[in-house]
């Protein structure tokens, strides 16, 4: 299970839950502008009408991750709950050719057993070590704050792109990213941060 990367990487991980949805679009613009990596955690029953979406984020360098088939608590059921993240993962493998190596359980909810049955479909559990609760809708300003206050290196951050009133979630990065350019730090992809690799970016000083 996975709620961070390494300490001494100038880098984080800005993830998206619920989709492809709504802000997707525009959530992809922000990063392409600023040639920042990202991973798009999607439900398996929300891909249909939206394949577009998935398939832009693969070709722009963005990582696909598996939320589960739907939005349900799986840890009663993990067997079921795994099953539908690897129907899911067999949809994304079918609409752009990447194979999934994250799972996001619904809700960060997990348990032993949970986790276990999502490696079986060789799915690595992932959550979250700063959550600014953009599904509140707060506005972009306390979006924006909430996260720069929260981020330390290696950090993950949990955003949504599901509904139209998470737009604000779009302009909130936009600021992050210019935020994090001014630190010298970099936005990568979940896979690219907890394996210590964050595009080939130097290491922080120990201390």
């Amino acid at each position: 299970m996975l709620a961070h990367g390494p300490r001494n990487v100038p880098a984080i991980a800005l993830t998206f839950d619920d989709g492809p949805g709504a802000v997707t679009t525009a959530i992809l613009d922000v990063l392409r502008e600023h040639g920042a990596g990202a991973t798009f955690n999607v439900l398996g029953e929300r891909i249909a009408g939206r394949e577009e979406h998935v398939r832009r984020a693969v070709q722009e360098g963005q990582e696909i991750g598996v939320h589960g088939w739907a939005h349900d608590d799986h840890r009663n059921h993990p067997l079921a709950g795994a099953r539908g993240a690897a129907r899911t993962a067999a949809v994304i493998r079918s609409v752009c050719g990447v194979e999934p190596r994250l799972f996001r359980p619904p809700f960060g909810l997990t348990n032993r057993r949970l986790q276990l049955a999502a490696a079986r479909h060789r799915l690595r559990t992932l959550l979250w070590d700063v959550d600014p609760r953009d599904y509140e809708d707060p506005g972009a300003q306390a979006i924006y704050d909430r996260i720069i206050a929260a981020i330390r290196p290696g950090s993950i951050v949990l955003l949504h792109d599901d509904r139209p009133e998470l737009m604000p979630t779009a302009e909130a990065v936009d600021r992050v990213l210019h935020e994090l350019r001014g630190r010298g730090w970099h936005a990568v992809t979940a896979s690219q941060l907890v394996a210590g690799h964050a595009g080939a970016v130097r290491h922080l000083p120990a201390g």
